[in-house]
């Protein structure tokens, strides 16, 4: 696929799937090859030794959905409009098994139960006590700025900055193969709800969602980036789409930043659960139990 060896999938590439050999096609791969194929041996060893794997089953879910997300609507709306062919429908089960095994382990998550004091100590405690969790309220804002400014530069805002961006720091965005601009389109309406859910859920105890939800959006998160970045240095690219050398550091600290950022909150998440437990009262009705019901 990326040239490595002569002859060995020439004719799929040719009469099957012909976007696959756009650097955004190849990367996509190389993630499913490696990243993908990973996960599956993770789950498939969890499942033996039976054991747990809805955590490493989310951040799967999350990643392999972000995938398909950007992949399909590209393909159909990029360059490559006018080839499409029916091997296109081998996508399908990419798209319906994630979605089928999402909604299963958002429903299997653990009861709530009743708070202990340690944890009824963390939840009280300020967010200016908690600097980890001050530095992903930053993190997070910079990058709602971000993912701003690049997708309002693929919607050709006439705005100077985000016309600046674009042609300075990563002129990938303007790729007549679309994967680009759909993937900063995915930043902008699904990325920025979720960062500022996500800070919601720092400041706001009992937030019992915040776990599921940090571990989808950082597998997602880690496959956007990762195409991403390989896709703006890919020699399959056009070589004035490739990141600029005068700016390829600035380049980097924004995209890892993309990319490390929900790492972090989703281990933070898993990792430190207490702050985000919710009491089965709250699960239930939302508000404390009422003195009276207690003395029942």
């Amino acid at each position: 696929m990326d040239g490595m060896i002569s002859g060995f999938s020439e004719f799929y590439m040719k009469e099957g799937e012909p976007y696959l050999g756009t650097a955004y096609g190849i990367m996509i791969s190389y993630w499913d090859a490696t990243a993908h194929y990973s996960m599956y041996l993770m789950m498939v060893a969890a499942i033996a030794w039976n054991e747990q794997y809805r955590e490493v089953g989310l951040y799967w879910v999350g990643s392999l959905l972000h995938s398909m997300i950007v992949f399909m609507p590209g393909t159909f709306i990029g360059k490559f409009a006018n080839e499409i062919r029916p091997a296109i429908l081998l996508n399908i089960p990419y798209v319906v098994v994630p979605v089928v095994a999402g909604v299963k382990y958002l429903q299997s998550r653990p009861d709530s139960q009743a708070l202990s004091k340690e944890v009824k100590k963390v939840q009280g405690t300020s967010l200016l006590k908690r600097p980890l969790d001050v530095l992903l309220m930053l993190f997070l804002l910079v990058s709602i700025g971000i993912s701003v400014i690049r997708g309002l530069a693929v919607l050709d805002c006439p705005w100077e900055v985000t016309k600046m961006y674009a042609k300075e720091y990563e002129p990938y965005l303007e790729d007549r193969t679309a994967y680009p601009v759909i993937q900063m389109l995915v930043y902008l309406f699904y990325f920025v709800p979720y960062y500022l859910a996500a800070m919601y859920g720092l400041v706001q105890p009992g937030c019992g969602w915040m776990s599921d939800w940090a571990l989808l959006f950082a597998g997602a998160a880690a496959q956007g980036q990762f195409s991403h970045i390989g896709s703006s240095f890919h020699g399959r690219t056009r070589f004035t789409r490739r990141v600029p050398e005068a700016t390829s550091l600035e380049f980097w600290v924004i995209n890892l930043l993309l990319a490390i950022v929900p790492q972090i909150l989703a281990y933070r998440c898993v990792k430190y659960p207490a702050f985000f437990t919710r009491s089965r009262n709250q699960a239930v009705n939302g508000v404390k139990e009422s003195p009276s019901k207690k003395k029942q």
